[in-house]
């Protein structure tokens, strides 16, 4: 049970920005934190049912709407960074969690990213995570190779003017499922799931990436995603990978997210990923999402009782 119900708060945090956070308590005492991180196009208030199974086990719960993203692109504008750019959404992750350790003292901190949020999760795991208990991503690109296209063509457009206008970054995922009940159908088997999706005035096409957005996201995971960037990662730090076989995303059977795997064994951490047949994007969104948190929660306990 929790004690908070998503409640809102605001920090200023790089350049000024004012990002907003909900935060989810236990009734009892408070084993550690997890920070969590949404996707593109969506916002932290989505993530009520995971923070009450999170909750549940003792965990306090942090969850920022990123910049340009939901109550913090009144700050920011919708789908963009101000001025200090992509950095800028790192510095946001590392001040909220000086927030839940001050708030929380002494007790094991985790990431949890999902999707453009397992992005921002890797890279500031990269650049500031030594202390940090565990990673988990879910929905994550992994290792793309053809995005290095992508960062060229989409740099080019904003060195062309167009840094500030908005962009369809999702479009193209719900090709594989065409002919469609919705453009939205690469999310989840679960209808009611994408419907709600569709209803949310701080969800989906109203709120759409920028050129500028986009191509600071993708550039950060072309480097986050290398074996330059999987190095800074401290070392013995667990992850956790969690996506669908048929999650665009991820690539053709997961095959991204199973070479972000094979890069991070190499690197030497202990990792656990969890591929479901025939989920999509959305995992715990999904029809099997019982499934999926137990998974999630069966790995955040061994790291806290390990």
């Amino acid at each position: 049970m929790t004690t908070t119900s998503g409640e809102l708060n605001v920090m200023e945090s790089a350049g000024g920005v004012q990002v907003t956070y909900r935060r989810w308590l236990p009734d009892g005492d408070v084993r550690a934190t997890v920070q969590v991180l949404h996707g593109a196009s969506e916002h932290s208030g989505r993530y009520e049912r995971l923070a009450a199974a999170l909750t549940a086990r003792g965990l306090a719960v942090h969850a920022m709407d990123l910049r340009g993203h939901g109550r913090t692109a009144e700050s920011t504008g919708t789908g963009r960074f101000r001025a200090a750019g992509v950095g800028a959404v790192l510095d946001d992750v590392q001040a909220l969690q000086s927030v839940a350790a001050e708030q929380h003292p002494g007790l094991p901190r985790l990431l949890l990213g999902h999707s453009m949020g397992s992005i921002i999760a890797l890279a500031s795991a990269e650049r500031d995570g030594a202390d940090l208990a565990g990673l988990a991503l879910s929905g994550p690109l992994g290792v793309a190779p053809a995005l290095a296209d992508t960062v060229t063509s989409l740099e080019a457009a904003v060195a062309a003017g167009l840094g500030d206008q908005p962009l369809d970054a999702l479009g193209a995922f719900n090709q594989s499922f065409e002919p469609a009940r919705t453009p939205y159908d690469w999310l989840s088997r679960d209808d009611a799931e994408v419907d709600a999706y569709l209803a949310d005035p701080l969800a989906g096409d109203d709120v759409p990436l920028t050129y500028g957005y986009a191509a600071g996201v993708f550039g950060l995971s072309l480097r986050a995603a290398s074996p330059a960037g999987v190095a800074e990662l401290p070392d013995g730090l667990p992850v956790l990978l969690l996506s669908g076989r048929r999650d665009p995303v991820g690539g053709a059977d997961a095959e991204q997210v199973t070479a972000l795997a094979g890069l991070l064994r190499e690197r030497g951490l202990p990792v656990e990923q969890h591929v479901y047949p025939d989920a999509r994007h959305e995992v715990f969104n999904e029809t099997n999402r019982d499934e999926v948190v137990a998974d999630l929660l069966t790995w955040l306990d061994a790291r806290l009782t390990g």
